[in-house]
């Protein structure tokens, strides 16, 4: 009974189109859903990324503030400049910032690519991507 309804199915003048289109028409649906799900994703892992970086930079700036006594100039000057602090029984010599993403002009850069605000009187760094720059 199966043999004749597979063979009846299959010799079906058409039928490949039909299962075509069937499969067509379940792996568009699947990857609608998946991309949309990776794109959520990839918006929370983006905001995570930009408090982290808002983070490291903010510490960076403190850092700086303490070791020379003045803001840095520019948040380029904290990816240039250099510190040497000793450590137990070692010097550590490294730069303030390092292997952050940034522009053609040396500008650092947010996960959204925007470059980063600072204000050299306050000290304050924020974002420039719109909706955080309250962060």
């Amino acid at each position: 009974m199966r043999k004749i309804f597979l063979k009846r199915f299959f010799n079906e003048k058409g039928s490949g189109i039909v299962e075509s289109m069937l499969v067509l028409i379940v792996v568009s649906i699947l990857v609608v859903v998946v991309m949309d799900r990776y794109e959520t994703i990839a918006e929370e892992a983006k905001k995570v990324a930009l408090k982290a970086e808002l983070n490291n930079i903010r510490q960076a700036i403190i850092l700086f503030q303490i070791k020379n006594g003045r803001p840095p100039e520019s948040l380029k000057e904290l990816v240039s400049a250099r510190f040497v602090t000793p450590y137990k029984d070692d010097i550590i010599s490294s730069k303030y910032l390092e292997h952050y993403a940034m522009d053609r002009n040396k500008n650092l850069v947010d996960p959204f690519d925007l470059p980063f605000a600072y204000d050299k009187a306050t000290g304050k760094v924020w974002s420039s991507s719109k909706g955080f720059e309250n962060w």
